[in-house]
């Protein structure tokens, strides 16, 4: 059962989606495939059989042969929405823990795909994948999944973004958009990663990284204090000295510059929305760079 107070973000959250968000076909997503549409992909030489009506004129005239313009199909936009549940996101030290910044990025994105009748699936994951939901268009699939993710007991296990990324290959089948939301905080190689590649050449990825302000900054104090982690379970000992508290924020900068190179390379594009503020703006910034590119 969803807390009183999430419950009351997300009801808002399914409003002010609809009416201020963009629609989420805007920006980068175009299929992959050539027939009828209106996004121009590119001109070739006219061959027999083409349609006549697609002879761009224009062109024509300059080359002093017949090209034909080609275009990207209209096909209909899926996206899925794939959510990080292992216990790294019950770190809270600010007004909202990352699971429940996770949950309100969740409903803002459900629920700016439902105004738009855009067919959405969820994934959840940790070290390993928990629920699959394949993409339709459905308000009761939605809450279901919202009520599920918060209710789902942390398991344990590191984060194994790869597990989800291998299974969204095998079964997401359909063109769309991806949304891998998750703090990010793995071991793994995801610049050198063919599975990653591979799914970014069929689909849209966007990653929207979950932080919390302690992993970015160390309290100030002279003490030392014992840290557990929670995915893993074990303890340390760190202190909060002046100089230990800026190697380890030099240390989350260095990790953060991976991180951005390691989506470049994908390539994928993405977003970082910390847990003492409201999420919405973050996305809609993303959203609003799409729109310009």
């Amino acid at each position: 059962m969803l807390p009183e107070h999430l419950l009351s973000d997300l009801r808002y959250m399914e409003i002010y989606t609809g009416r201020r968000f963009p629609n989420l076909r805007a920006g980068s997503y175009r299929s992959r495939m050539r027939g009828p549409g209106f996004d121009f992909d590119e001109h070739r030489s006219y061959r027999p059989g083409d349609d006549v009506r697609r002879i761009d004129w224009n062109v024509t005239a300059r080359m002093n042969a017949p090209f034909v313009r080609e275009t990207h199909a209209e096909r209909e936009l899926n996206v899925m929405i794939a959510v990080d549940v292992s216990r790294s996101m019950m770190l809270s030290t600010g007004p909202y823990s990352k699971k429940e910044i996770q949950m309100l990025l969740t409903g803002c994105l459900v629920f700016s795909s439902l105004s738009d009748q855009i067919n959405t699936g969820f994934l959840s994951f940790s070290d390993q994948v928990h629920s699959y939901f394949p993409p339709r268009r459905n308000r009761v699939q939605a809450w279901r999944f919202l009520e599920q993710l918060w209710a789902m007991q942390a398991p344990t296990g590191q984060t194994q973004l790869l597990s989800a990324i291998r299974h969204l290959d095998t079964h997401f089948r359909q063109e769309g958009v991806v949304f891998l939301i998750s703090d990010f905080l793995s071991a793994e190689n995801l610049a050198d990663s063919r599975e990653l590649k591979v799914l970014a050449a069929k689909h849209d990825i966007i990653a929207v990284v979950v932080e919390d302000p302690l992993e970015q900054q160390l309290p100030e104090s002279n003490a030392n204090v014992r840290f557990k982690d929670l995915e893993t379970g074990k303890l340390m000992r760190i202190g909060l000295g002046r100089q230990q508290r800026m190697d380890y924020a030099e240390a989350m900068r260095v990790r953060r510059e991976k991180l951005v190179e390691a989506f470049y390379r994908v390539p994928m594009d993405y977003v970082f929305v910390r847990s003492d503020q409201r999420p919405v703006e973050s996305l809609l910034n993303l959203f609003a760079v799409r729109r310009r590119m």
